[in-house]
């Protein structure tokens, strides 16, 4: 049984607080808020089994890695240094990588770049997020923070005035226990990850100008054309406030040779994770293919951007 505080009766089945959990379908009338203090309280009743086996419509053969091994890790290293990054940076988010991969034991990751016949990997998880709360301490990292601890020295933000942020009380909770970032960084952070009023439609391309506008607004730009934060937004709908967009899961896209490597936390408890893509439109139909699967119909589809605008290459997976 995996470990994840349930709210029921909420509208839109999507991922509240963190980067969601890959690991299988979930019930359309619940939101999953995942955290560490959410996936101890046992006794809370509103616990359910969840399939072992993660649920996408994408029609790709990932290939990924948990940067267990040295050719990966110097791999990511290189593509990250000629996109611009500073060694600091690169050393700090290896760090990061290796607090998890020891805590949990590199032993239950994949050893190596591998690929598999399905879109997601399958972890167990209750596994891994026992000897992560065990060992790790704290929190986590997710994939907000990674994201931004990797690009934030290339991201503007002219107007540091966030919108509703209450519901990053996990993500704030992990910058401060390890003081990660603070003063300028931690505003951008929160002008970046903000919530955004929305109307209620299902209509993707209103949604798309909305989250543009606010963006332009706090006047947020991203300065490196050579590396790129791809943001998944979801709708937030729970039928009594506004109508809201929010980044559910974020990662890193760098150039490989004629790759590209996407770079992620999957969630707080849950491994860092590379992906290794021949095309753009195959980053958007990782992403689509998990992503799309909450909230069948009830709330409009998620909406991938790149840096600041829709990716070119988004579509909606049948």
């Amino acid at each position: 049984m995996k470990k994840q505080l349930l709210i029921t009766g909420i509208c839109a089945a999507i991922v509240l607080s963190a980067c969601g959990n890959k690991g299988g379908a979930k019930e359309d009338t619940t939101v999953a808020v995942e955290s560490s203090e959410s996936m101890s309280e046992e006794s809370s009743g509103n616990m359910i089994d969840e399939s072992s086996a993660a649920v996408s419509k994408a029609k790709i053969h990932l290939k990924y890695s948990n940067l267990v091994d040295s050719e990966t890790r110097d791999r990511v290293s290189n593509a990250l240094k000629n996109a611009g990054l500073s060694d600091e940076k690169i050393k700090n988010f290896f760090s990061a990588v290796d607090e998890y991969n020891n805590a949990v034991g590199s032993e239950n990751l994949v050893q190596s770049m591998t690929t598999i016949d399905g879109a997601f990997p399958t972890y167990e998880q209750d596994k891994l997020i026992d000897a992560w709360l065990l060992k790790g301490g704290y929190v986590g990292r997710n994939c907000r923070i990674t994201s931004y601890s990797l690009i934030g020295d290339f991201v503007n933000v002219g107007n540091k005035t966030p919108g509703d942020t209450t519901m990053l009380f996990n993500d704030f909770e992990s910058i401060e226990n390890k003081n990660i970032f603070e003063g300028d960084d931690k505003s951008k952070f929160d002008t970046l990850f903000s919530y955004i009023d929305v109307t209620n439609t299902h209509d993707t391309k209103v949604l798309a100008e909305e989250i543009v506008k606010s963006w332009k607004d706090k006047q947020i730009t991203f300065g490196n054309d050579k590396i790129h934060i791809i943001s998944v937004f979801m709708t937030m709908d729970d039928g009594m406030n506004k109508v809201q967009e929010f980044i559910g899961h974020t990662g890193i896209l760098v150039q490989d040779g004629d790759k590209y490597l996407f770079i992620e936390k999957l969630a707080f408890e849950m491994p860092y994770q590379v992906e290794e893509f021949d095309s753009l439109q195959d980053v958007n139909d990782y992403l689509m293919g998990y992503y799309d699967n909450e909230a069948e119909g009830l709330t409009a589809k998620p909406i991938i951007f790149m840096d600041g605008k829709v990716m070119d290459e988004y579509r909606v997976l049948e």
